[in-house]
């Protein structure tokens, strides 16, 4: 029985990347055409999928462990496929290599979304840097860079 419902979580976790793995792709059009609001909008997408995937998870741990049993050390879905009977054996080993897949692909996705944020953090920098350029002192000055108070005297020099 544990094993035909570590399929259907898996097949949940699965469909909860494939739309993770959506949003990603369009996050990177987002990302390409510089909308803040639309960027806005989209991460909290991507944090309720990540918040569901993450309890997916917490189940799936524990059907693991139940699956297994306290004496194995490596709970790993490869070791759950060796355990599985024959008709729940191969739907597993699809579902790995689909999860492999779309995981692999998500990583893919991440990776040039980090890289396009990047770029566009040091585009704003620049933009900055020439919009607002640091003063500097061209001429001759005091090294210590404290001013020098000027003594004033008054026209009159008097007491009274």
């Amino acid at each position: 029985m544990s094993a035909e419902n570590l399929v259907v979580l898996l097949k949940k976790i699965l469909i909860l990347h494939q739309n993770l793995l959506k949003l990603s792709e369009q996050k990177t059009d987002i990302l390409k055409k510089g909308d803040i609001d639309a960027l806005n909008e989209q991460m909290k997408e991507e944090q309720k999928y990540i918040l569901a995937i993450r309890q997916l998870e917490n189940e799936r741990i524990t059907i693991v462990d139940k699956m297994l049993g306290p004496r194995v050390q490596e709970k790993t879905l490869t070791k759950c496929i060796e355990v599985a009977s024959e008709p729940v054996r191969s739907e597993l080993a699809g579902l790995h290599e689909e999860l492999v897949k779309v995981t692999h692909d998500l990583k893919t996705v991440n990776e040039l979304n980090q890289q396009l944020t990047h770029q566009s953090l040091q585009y704003v920098n620049m933009s900055l840097d020439l919009l607002l350029p640091q003063e500097q002192n061209a001429g001759y000055g005091n090294p210590a860079g404290t001013k020098e108070k000027k003594q004033t005297r008054s026209m009159f020099d008097s007491k009274a």
